[in-house]
């Protein structure tokens, strides 16, 4: 059996230390707690403007192609995520992640993106991070790295491509009219922050390019 009684003494002696000196001044903590609230604001808006700006248009994108994906919705303004299901064509269950995170003091900024899947056919790198100081983000920076892991993904999942449809004949809907076409059928297509849109006729293609947010909803800070 441990002897438990010993540590029991240990942290009564370090509790009883009475001459041990204090590490935080009252000053040096009420500046620190307030540098330290201003980092966490700083972070939180930022982090919010990286995920809707940059990480989730290029997630929607890649999600477009695939039939059988579906971004996760109501997730924390910080992170977007994108569910594959299982189908004939990719006899696997994926989900792609990233998030805007941070260290315990709010001085740095991390990109994070972890990829599951199951049962795994293939061997991928499960997750990945990209940290940066919170006051020197580079936002092409960030978007090369998460451009390079969408395609690094599209590599490792095209791998368990069992064949069958040709991504041009999945499905679309017209954005202007609600009419659902086969994208190889389009007679336009668009693409607007980034993700793809596709359109049964001229007509509506001319509608989309006048005022595109009056038919389709744009998440941007």
């Amino acid at each position: 059996m441990v002897d438990l009684v010993t540590f029991v003494k240990r942290v009564q002696e370090i509790l009883r230390d009475e001459y041990r000196e204090p590490h935080w001044m009252p000053h040096e903590a009420e500046k620190y707690m307030a540098d330290y609230g201003t980092r966490r604001q700083r972070f939180e808006e930022l982090a919010q403007h990286l995920n809707m700006t940059i990480v989730r248009p290029r997630l929607e994108t890649v999600a477009s192609f695939f039939a059988n994906a579906s971004m996760q919705q109501e997730e924390p303004r910080n992170r977007s995520s994108c569910w594959f299901g299982f189908c004939q064509r990719f006899p696997a269950v994926a989900e792609l992640e990233f998030a805007v995170e941070h260290d315990v003091r709010f001085e740095k900024l991390i990109v994070h993106t972890q990829t599951r899947m199951m049962p795994v056919f293939v061997r991928f790198s499960e997750q990945d991070n990209l940290p940066l100081p919170l006051d020197g983000v580079d936002e092409a920076q960030v978007a090369d790295w998460v451009e390079e892991r969408l395609l690094e993904f599209l590599d490792i999942y095209l791998r368990i491509d069992g064949g069958g449809e040709e991504f041009a004949d999945e499905p679309a809907t017209d954005p202007i009219c609600g009419m659902r076409i086969r994208r190889c059928d389009a007679a336009a297509s668009d693409s607007y922050y980034g993700h793809p849109y596709y359109f049964c006729s001229v007509g509506c293609y001319e509608k989309f390019k006048q005022d595109p947010e009056q038919y389709v909803k744009v998440k941007v800070m």
